[in-house]
């Protein structure tokens, strides 16, 4: 959408900080324009809730960010690596909050399930 004649995409990574996603506040339009930044599992499953975000496709799209961050979160803590095992439970349980948000919608179990997809072939949690 173009907002003063600036383009913006729905949701997408901050530009100068890869650790947060900004998404438009959607309750708010069309007599606001609100881009609001998320930079925890948690603050996505509330966006996604609250229907700050809606529509299929953007809905299943903020899973995908949720699970973004869930890797960011659930990564090498600063005092050292954590288990292959232990990522993976991280991992599990930000999904399952994620997909409680709202369960009957088909994208975001897609887009869930293809991120954990994903994550499992990685041979490390970096990658």
């Amino acid at each position: 959408m173009k907002v003063n004649g600036q383009h913006f995409r729905t949701i997408w990574l901050h530009p100068t900080n890869s650790r947060v996603v900004q998404l438009i506040d959607q309750r708010f339009l069309p007599h606001r324009f609100v881009v609001e930044e998320v930079s925890t599992v948690e603050q996505m499953a509330d966006a996604i809730r609250q229907m700050h975000v809606r529509g299929a496709g953007l809905i299943g799209a903020s899973a995908g960010y949720g699970m973004y961050l869930a890797a960011i979160e659930a990564g090498p803590s600063r005092t050292g690596s954590i288990s292959a095992k232990e990522f993976d439970a991280r991992l599990t349980e930000a999904a399952e909050r994620l997909k409680a948000t709202r369960p009957t919608a088909v994208n975001l179990a897609w887009a869930i399930e293809r991120q954990l997809t994903g994550m499992a072939k990685a041979k490390t949690a970096r990658e």
